[in-house]
């Protein structure tokens, strides 16, 4: 469950510096902060091996990282579970990347946070003017991704897939989402797992 703190006065970046690091996920909206327990061991399995999937598609000057700060502005701090930004933006020392640094931002739903994922957080990207956001559903039944546009300053969805998403924006890229929560040997051909049985 998403809970806010009290704080006298609003909550600024700079506060969090004076925050534990236990685990959990800070952010920052309209100066209000908002406390989301660390995500589930397969809602990071799926951030995880999307990264690798989007980090290998990347075009040259962008990485991918998950779970860092992205400023939307003063009173806006939003962590998204996955991030494609500009490499010289990821190099730097600041805490938080600017919005004209991100190419996308990935979203994982939790229970804990699926109306903010779901409905403000693309409007908050859209506002502060990143262009796409993946927001991705784990569903009973497999993984759904669905690609936003917010290129417009609205959400939009482009595509959405349970099967194979292929994209060409912000850049190509393929990912089986059909098997994003398959076994590693399933989803990368990979038979080095056997080898930790033995």
């Amino acid at each position: 469950m998403t809970e806010s703190l009290s704080h006298f006065g609003p909550w600024t970046t700079a506060d969090l510096a004076g925050l534990p690091d236990d685990g959990q996920r800070y952010e920052i909206i309209d100066g209000s902060l908002l406390v989301t327990p660390a995500p589930a061991p397969r809602h990071q399995l799926v951030a995880g091996r999307l990264s690798v999937f989007l980090r290998e598609a990347a075009p040259a000057g962008a990485d991918v990282v998950e779970g860092t700060n992205v400023q939307l502005n003063t009173g806006r701090l939003l962590v998204p579970d996955v991030i494609v930004a500009q490499s010289a933006a990821l190099l730097t020392a600041a805490v938080a990347l600017r919005p004209e640094d991100v190419h996308l931002v990935v979203e994982v739903v939790s229970p804990s946070n699926a109306a903010m994922d779901r409905v403000f957080k693309p409007q908050l990207y859209a506002a502060a003017g990143i262009g796409w956001m993946w927001r991705v559903e784990l569903e009973p039944e497999g993984v759904q991704i669905v690609v936003v546009d917010l290129r417009s300053g609205s959400p939009v969805v482009h595509a959405r897939s349970t099967d194979v998403l292929e994209v060409d924006a912000p850049f190509a890229v393929e990912i089986p989402v059909a098997r994003l929560l398959a076994s590693r040997a399933a989803l990368w051909g990979d038979h080095s797992a056997a080898d930790l049985q033995s």
